[in-house]
């Protein structure tokens, strides 16, 4: 009879009729680190179910919450099977994946052993929203618990980062301009081409041979008029 419901009485005769069975308190049974919860095999006499939390799993069983330690959170009931997760306050939150597009953002009621919302960005500020606490990989992070969907957009605004990202862009443009070089003189198509300046002695090569020139002119005149 150890993996069956059973309930025993002994008050009257045919007493264990299914309205008797029916009236007893049975509670949902999870220990600590068990997968799943199972229908409690044996009457609750205390008259008392709960459900709870506790370091982040889900506990059930017979008992009160007053009784139990180590629960961030708990609930009472006194009907058969009624502590189930669902009696556990459940924050809602918007859930989305940096890799997602914004508009494929979902709503998501978070397991009861979360209490609280995030919303982060990453290096390229890229959001990403669920439930729970802020990831240790995200600089940039806000948790909150005030209200359901309370991980808006709004919550962490690409604006609060705008001077940063401007004035990152602005000092990169300026390096980039201080170590512009100038056009090479490769004639290559749709390029700009500049031609290159002579130098001093290329210049002053050519005018000595101009003046050479006009003196060859000056002599062959004389020759001509002497004779």
């Amino acid at each position: 009879m150890s993996n069956v419901q059973c309930a025993q009485c002994n008050n009257k005769p045919a007493c264990n009729a299914d309205t008797f069975f029916e009236s007893q308190l049975f509670c949902w049974e999870k220990n600590f680190k068990e997968w799943t919860a199972t229908k409690g095999k044996r009457v609750c006499t205390n008259g008392l179910c709960f459900v709870g939390i506790n370091k982040g799993e889900k506990v059930q069983g017979c008992g009160k919450c007053s009784d139990l330690q180590n629960l961030s959170k708990c609930f009472n009931c006194s009907h058969p099977l009624c502590n189930d997760e669902t009696k556990l306050s459940q924050i809602k939150c918007y859930r989305l994946a940096t890799n997602q597009r914004p508009n494929a953002r979902k709503s998501k009621t978070c397991h009861p052993s979360y209490d609280s919302c995030y919303i982060a960005r990453d290096i390229f500020w890229r959001t990403e929203q669920n439930c729970g606490e802020c990831p240790a990989i995200y600089e940039n992070c806000i948790k909150c618990n005030h209200t359901d969907f309370c991980n808006e957009d709004s919550l962490l605004p690409l604006s609060t980062t705008g001077e940063t990202r401007t004035i990152s862009r602005a000092s990169s443009t300026t390096t980039s301009a201080s170590t512009k070089k100038e056009p090479t003189t490769n004639f290559i198509k749709h390029t700009t081409h500049r031609s290159s300046p002579r130098s001093s002695a290329q210049i002053n090569k050519k005018d000595n041979k101009m003046l050479a020139l006009t003196c060859n002119v000056d002599s062959s005149d004389r020759d001509v008029s002497t004779s």
